[in-house]
């Protein structure tokens, strides 16, 4: 009896056909597989482009921000050279602490940006322009005011002549940065603004400037000290002719001594000295203080007190202790002659 005749197949007929139905099942597996990794990478490629696209993006609006910074302060700095011949040497120093700072200011901003591979060049370029601009201005502030001082110094000369070479190696360094950043812009279709112009280097050049400082009224050192009010309480009444000042009857005075430094040094140790003496007794008293500093421009009031008797011919001297170098005295002394009326 075979297997047949029972309405069976033997196995062996279908050995065939079990051997090549896995291999059909694992090809569509191996094809889903490497869909999926294709469509992986292609999702990988994709969000990689996209975070290139917005740290090249972060880091062109940080160059336009450094460069709108740096704008600014070679616009002040180009106003200020301009104006070397008469400048206060205050102001000058002031505004010279502000340009550097502000240039500094856009200089860090290079510094703390991602940096894209594709800006590499540009963002070297950017650093160069930036740190040469702080060596120029840092140089030229010291070497100006040195001129000023001694329009004699060849040496001051001769830093001043560096100081617009290192301004004018930033300014084409900066030009050259742009031209890449412009360019990489159009590779990527980043659209931006423009970048804006920046040049640090006068136009006068550096024997202009040398010239400017040493003939310039402003820059060089002033030493003047001076009192500059002088106040009474009670306040006065009156003046005679002869130019007595008549005070209301009081037994105690106030005296109030404004001192001004019209200087462009500051200036330490300031003694000042007041006597009151009187022609009934022929005798004085006298108080001192020492004003510990008065930078450029600054006031500071100090105050006397005495104690006064009526119908008494008085006079105040007060003197104030001239700076080192100070050539204008006139103004450090003051004498203010008065009388104090009778009761009632």
């Amino acid at each position: 009896m075979s297997f047949g005749s029972w309405g069976f197949k033997s196995p062996l007929a279908h050995a065939v056909s079990y051997m090549f139905s896995r291999p059909r099942r694992r090809r569509r597996g191996l094809w889903l597989l490497a869909a999926v990794s294709v469509a992986v990478v292609v999702i990988v490629l994709v969000t990689s482009l996209r975070s290139e696209r917005r740290v090249l993006a972060g880091y062109l609006d940080t160059a336009r921000q450094s460069a709108a910074a740096a704008a600014s302060s070679s616009t002040e700095f180009l106003e200020i050279t301009d104006r070397l011949e008469s400048i206060d040497r205050q102001e000058f120093i002031t505004a010279m602490a502000r340009i550097r700072a502000t240039a500094g200011g856009a200089g860090t901003l290079i510094d703390s940006a991602e940096v894209p591979g594709d800006a590499l060049d540009a963002n070297a370029r950017l650093q160069l322009a930036h740190s040469t601009w702080l060596v120029g201005l840092e140089l030229l502030e010291g070497a100006t005011l040195a001129a000023a001082d001694d329009p004699s110094d060849e040496i001051a000369a001769d830093v001043i002549g560096r100081a617009v070479l290192e301004l004018s190696v930033g300014d084409r360094a900066y030009e050259a940065a742009v031209e890449a950043l412009l360019a990489l812009e159009a590779d990527t279709n980043i659209a931006r603004a423009g970048y804006p112009v920046v040049v640090f280097t006068p136009a006068m050049g550096a024997a202009g400037l040398v010239s400017a400082a040493r003939t310039s009224t402003g820059l060089g050192v002033r030493r003047d000290l001076a009192i500059s009010a002088v106040g009474f309480e009670p306040r006065m009444l009156s003046e005679t002719n002869a130019g007595i000042g008549v005070l209301p009857f009081t037994d105690r005075l106030i005296v109030n001594v404004t001192l001004t430094n019209q200087g462009n040094q500051p200036v330490a140790d300031i003694p000042v000295q007041i006597v009151l003496s009187s022609d009934r007794t022929g005798t004085a008293r006298t108080e001192s203080l020492t004003i510990e500093r008065l930078q450029p421009a600054e006031a500071t009031s100090v105050e006397f007190v005495f104690e006064v008797l009526p119908v008494v011919n008085y006079e105040i001297i007060i003197d104030l202790g001239g700076a080192s170098g100070e050539t204008d005295l006139d103004n450090n002394i003051v004498i203010v002659p008065f009388v104090v009326n009778e009761e009632g």
